[in-house]
């Protein structure tokens, strides 16, 4: 009998224990998870204020004030967001702008502008920080050896995810344009429409009203696969159609803020930046909703 108790005794301890234990990380040196640790394959880029990869050990973004032009690179705080408080204790009230908008992709294929008078501003929001240009000349370009090729499978096809924050003009967002031939987006035109064209102008379907997102974040996703265009907004699709025209031939680099290749100066983006994400090809509709889902909680949309 006295084993018997021994044990229900034991039994009820043990289970306490575990039931307590659970509420801690038992195994606190191990890094946490994060939405790129699975989500690798067929990367060609990953931008964002926080931190995407539990393997990326670099810096975030790298600032320059506007005082005396001094520049730093700057990682992220506990929250895993780029450290605020870090950026407004160096800045202390001068307006900084970005230089580089570092890929965390393990490839190296940074968001640069070493231009002074063209590097977007930096707001240093604490719990969204972002850039955005001016809408005159401001844009980073993502340097790779054949362009938009690199990035989008010969041009045929391509997957870009992203949170930003929609204005109404006659803007590139991102991407590479010249004439028809193009891979880019307008978020949004002033017409209030999205448009996305992953080829030559202008396919069917490319286009959906935009309108109630107008200075408000909102998530994004474009894909092109070999045969069909999809765009979708807040983890909703927007439209999914065909898409008959030709794939992008043009080898410029990959434009933020800007469409790589326009000759129109009046188009530069006055969009807000916050994480840009993109493959070299389609990527399936679980992935997709997986990133989406992630980046909709983490920034709160």
């Amino acid at each position: 009998m006295k084993r018997i108790t021994f044990f229900i005794v034991y039994f009820f301890i043990a289970e306490f224990a575990f039931a307590q234990i659970a509420h801690y990380n038992q195994f606190p040196t191990m890094q946490p998870q994060h939405i790129l640790d699975d989500n690798l394959e067929n990367i060609s880029f990953s931008f964002s204020m926080r931190v995407l990869n539990s393997d990326y050990d670099g810096a975030l973004v790298r600032l320059r004030k506007d005082d005396d032009n001094t520049e730093e690179d700057f990682g992220w705080s506990d929250n895993d967001i780029v450290d605020i408080s870090a950026i407004d204790t160096w800045r202390s009230g001068a307006n900084v702008y970005v230089v580089a908008w570092y890929d965390q992709s393990g490839l190296g294929r940074n968001a640069t502008q070493a231009d002074q008078t063209k590097q977007p501003q930096f707001y240093t929001n604490s719990s969204m920080p972002f850039f955005r240009g001016d809408g005159s000349n401001d844009y980073l370009t993502v340097d790779t050896p054949n362009g938009i090729q690199d990035l989008t499978n010969e041009g045929a096809e391509g997957t870009v995810l992203g949170v930003m924050r929609a204005t109404k003009k006659s803007q590139h967002t991102f991407g590479v344009l010249n004439g028809n031939n193009r891979w880019s987006t307008h978020i949004n035109w002033s017409n209030n429409n999205v448009y996305f064209d992953p080829g030559f102008c202008c396919n069917t379907i490319r286009n959906f009203d935009n309108s109630t997102n107008v200075g408000v974040w909102e998530h994004y996703s474009f894909y092109k696969t070999s045969g069909r265009v999809i765009a979708r907004a807040g983890g909703l699709q927007k439209f999914n159609g065909l898409h008959t025209k030709a794939s992008c031939t043009l080898k410029e680099d990959f434009a933020i803020g800007w469409a790589e290749g326009e000759t129109n100066s009046t188009k530069y983006a006055t969009t807000s930046f916050l994480e840009l994400i993109m493959y070299n090809t389609n990527k399936s509709i679980g992935e997709i909703t997986e990133i989406e889902d992630n980046t909709i909680t983490f920034w709160n949309l």
